[in-house]
């Protein structure tokens, strides 16, 4: 294919239905574990990987919404607006979320709870790996569709979406530059929706790295202050979710009142 955009909206969601599988039994799996284990961070890690999920159904919902509504114009207000309505109940959910995850990070710097380092350690390993594999999925192939004919097309406009997409580009692009031989640049993707969902995913494998090192350094260290780094990183992941939720629940609200039109 030639930079056909039906064809590259396609294999795009294609490939966005296997990482929301994916991503939803692994935000199971840490939840459970992070609850049985007592690691506030690895429950924050399975909440951020449902802030990715989300953000992944709404990308999901964009390609349904442009498959079924052929007559509704991309970047259209109406196209806005309805993937907007999903953005903002999934935000609302998640802000809940992120304060949750506070409230028990609090209760694990005062009580102090024992983790069982040696079954969180596994399944926050697991989880990286697991990103790792969602985020060449996404951005394999990219080469034949994005940056070889990336000129053909212009990339798909869905209001808020695009906005979350560049600051997330601007956070993790430097990064990327840096693994490129392992991982495709995102601006090598031409598809916007596909290259958001590849950037959370590969912003939920750099909170993975950090629950993992928390993890370590507290099995490692148990009668250390590094125990704190546990509840520490939980909440600095809760940050991170309420950070992208009010982002979210901003944008798709100026969308949903139209004062972006």
């Amino acid at each position: 294919m030639h930079g056909d955009p039906q064809a590259i909206a396609e294999d795009g969601e294609r490939r966005t239905q296997v990482v929301v599988a994916i991503t939803l039994v692994m935000m199971v799996v840490e939840i459970a574990t992070g609850l049985f284990t007592n690691s506030i961070a690895l429950l924050a890690d399975g909440w951020h990987m449902g802030t990715h999920a989300a953000a992944l159904g709404i990308t999901l919902y964009a390609y349904h919404f442009t498959r079924v509504h052929p007559d509704i114009e991309e970047g259209s207000v109406q196209a806005s607006r309805a993937n907007a309505l999903g953005g903002f109940a999934s935000a609302i959910v998640l802000g809940i979320v992120a304060l949750y995850i506070g409230y028990e990070a609090f209760l694990h710097f005062v009580d102090r709870p024992e983790i069982n380092y040696g079954q969180a350690l596994p399944v926050a390993v697991i989880g990286l790996l697991v990103n790792g594999w969602c985020a060449w999925i996404l951005g394999h192939g990219h080469g034949e569709h994005g940056h070889t004919h990336s000129h053909a097309h212009a990339p798909r406009d869905y209001g808020q979406w695009n906005r979350l997409v560049q600051s997330y580009a601007e956070d993790f692009e430097f990064i990327l530059s840096r693994i490129e031989h392992l991982f495709a640049s995102s601006q090598d993707i031409a598809d916007l929706n596909l290259r958001g969902a590849y950037l959370h995913v590969l912003a939920d494998a750099l909170v993975s790295v950090f629950v993992i090192l928390a993890l370590l350094l507290g099995m490692v260290f148990p009668g250390s202050a590094l125990v704190f780094l546990d509840p520490l990183v939980g909440i600095i992941g809760g940050v991170v979710i309420a950070r992208w939720a009010l982002g979210l629940i901003r944008d798709s609200s100026r969308e949903l009142l139209g004062l972006e039109h």
